[in-house]
This record gives structure tokens, sequence and C-alpha cells, in this order.
């Protein structure tokens, strides 16, 4: 099982936050964790009076009350935290970040706001660094993903590159479906290739034999290497445009959550190998847990110890 002690639960007080905080809630309760909500107080932002007790808040969350500090609480029982902070440097996701970083979070969970390109440009960027840059796995959420309550999570989607971050992935995806008692798929891409051409010719699609069958495999294997507790999986293999494809089969397959790797990297390199992941983020019907091939790992030390062991030369 993940081992998740300390949920980040961000929050600005919009609805499209309320909607993500069922996941965080739920999160924790599967995992019994310390759930911390987190807001950070722009200047710019109509904030609630300064004077609102945590209980107050809690309640316009539509919260439980608060529970004992987090210095307090005995190993095994949750705790409900609030914590307001102004923004570090004039960031908000800096502060998200340095609250992370220094209360050893587990899991971010936090809302993106839908999957409307404008809404994403001005309004996902916190979520869009959060998940980029944050050392530990995060749980995006967007306004008009159907969110899962208990038994709801039926199918569990992992998209799989191939990367060197692909049998990490899986890793969680696997323990994920085991805790919910779903059903996994595992789904390859096959990138579409098309020669365009001057001539008035329609574009050439280009055929790799067998590449299909490949992938299968190579799926097949990957699933026992990462490990994990015993799952029912089912392997996919498509040929498409991957963010677009991954989003239309989580669509067509109920998927209750898609788990995918992401590089964690900025400039040109993030442009040229993270962007399926954020698209995915920004567009997928459900919540989208990204794995980090960086940072902190939630696997339990027999799981981490066994996929290291099979990834040694």
């Amino acid at each position: 099982m993940l081992q998740i002690k300390k949920i980040l639960f961000p929050t600005d007080y919009s609805a499209c936050a309320e909607h993500a905080f069922s996941q965080a809630a739920y999160l924790a309760g599967q995992y019994d964790a310390v759930l911390h909500v987190l807001h950070v107080a722009e200047p710019s932002m109509v904030l609630p009076p300064l004077d609102l007790s945590e209980a107050d808040v809690a309640a316009d969350l539509r919260l439980p009350p608060p529970v004992t500090p987090p210095e307090a609480h005995r190993d095994g029982e949750r705790a409900l935290i609030n914590v307001e902070v102004p923004p570090l440097g004039g960031s908000v996701e800096r502060a998200i970040l340095a609250y992370a970083a220094e209360e050893d979070i587990d899991v971010i969970v936090m809302g993106t706001h839908g999957r409307r390109a404008v809404d994403r440009l001005l309004l996902g960027s916190v979520a869009s660094k959060v998940v980029r840059l944050a050392e530990c796995p995060v749980l995006t959420v967007g306004f008009e993903a159907v969110a899962w309550e208990e038994g709801q999570a039926r199918r569990i989607l992992a998209p799989v590159d191939f990367s060197d971050h692909a049998q990490l992935a899986v890793a969680y995806a696997k323990d994920l479906a085991a805790t919910y008692g779903a059903h996994l798929d595992l789904l390859h891409v096959i990138e579409e290739t098309t020669l365009t051409t001057v001539y008035g010719m329609e574009p050439v699609t280009v055929q790799v034999p067998d590449v299909e069958a490949q992938a299968r495999a190579a799926l097949e294997q990957l699933a026992r290497e990462a490990g994990g507790p015993e799952t029912p999986y089912t392997i996919h293999v498509i040929v498409g445009h991957p963010a677009y494809e991954i989003v239309d089969f989580a669509e067509q397959q109920g998927a209750g959550l898609v788990v995918i790797a992401t590089h964690g990297l900025t400039g040109i390199k993030r442009l040229l190998l993270g962007s399926v992941a954020e698209r995915v983020v920004h567009r997928a019907p459900c919540p989208v847990f990204t794995v980090k091939g960086f940072g902190k790992r939630l696997l339990a030390p027999v799981a981490a110890a066994e996929m290291a062991e099979q990834s040694a030369p």
C-alpha cells in the first residue's frame, strides 16, 4: 500500500476548489492520512474576514471542524489542519510548494479550472506549475471532471510511454487499483507519423510493421516488473496523438482515475517531454494522479526495493 500520511489541499474558496475537496477527503479516509487545508492569501483577492476561526473556515468549505494540531495527534489518528499563509515572493504556487516541502507532504490535491482553453490559460497556471514542480505526486480534479466516490472508481487508466519513469507510474497505478478495487487499463499510444506532401496528394501515414505486437509484449513485461499487489489489468495499444487519445480513451472506458508520469522539466525540455501529461491534467474527464520521476516516492520500502532490483542492469 502506498505510504500516504499527509495530504495537502490548497484552496482559493472557489467552486472548483470545493469540487476537488471531496477527493482530498476521500483519499485521506482511504489512507488514514492527515489533511492540511491551505489558503494562500493574495492581497488582490477578496478574502473571508481575517477574524474567522478555523471552524468558520471549515464550515465555509463544508468541512468538519478541525481537531488536534499536527504536533499533538497520535499515529493513525486523522486530523484536519487549516492554514492561511501569504504568497511567497508574490507567487501562490511558490507558497504551496514551500508549505508542501516544509510539512513533508505526501500528496497534493487541487482543482483545475476546466477544460476550455481560455480557462486553462487564465486560471490553470497555478495548478500547472504545482504539478510540474512539486516534489510529491499531485492529484488534480478539473471542475468538469467526474469525481469518484466510494466504489465508483471501477477503472483506473495508466498511460505508458516506455520512458524511464513508466515502471514507476505502473507501480503506483497497480497499488491504487488494489486500494480502490478497480480494474487497471494499461494504455500505450503509438504516435501517428504522417508525411505531408506538396504534390497535391493526401498525407501518407507511415506504418511500422509489428510495432503493436511489440508494444503489447513490452506492456506485459512492464506490468510484471512493476511489482506491487496483484490486480486485474487489460492491455491496450492504439495509434494516434497521445494526449488526445488518452483523454478520449478515459471517456470511452469511464475511467475514474488516470495515473500518469511527468518528467517535471522546465523550459524547452518541458515542452518536448511534458506536454502530454499537462494536456491530460487539464482535459481529462476524471481526476488525474501525476507521478514524478524525481522527488518523493510513496511506494512501500519492499516495493521500491523490488523495482530497483528489477531495473538494475
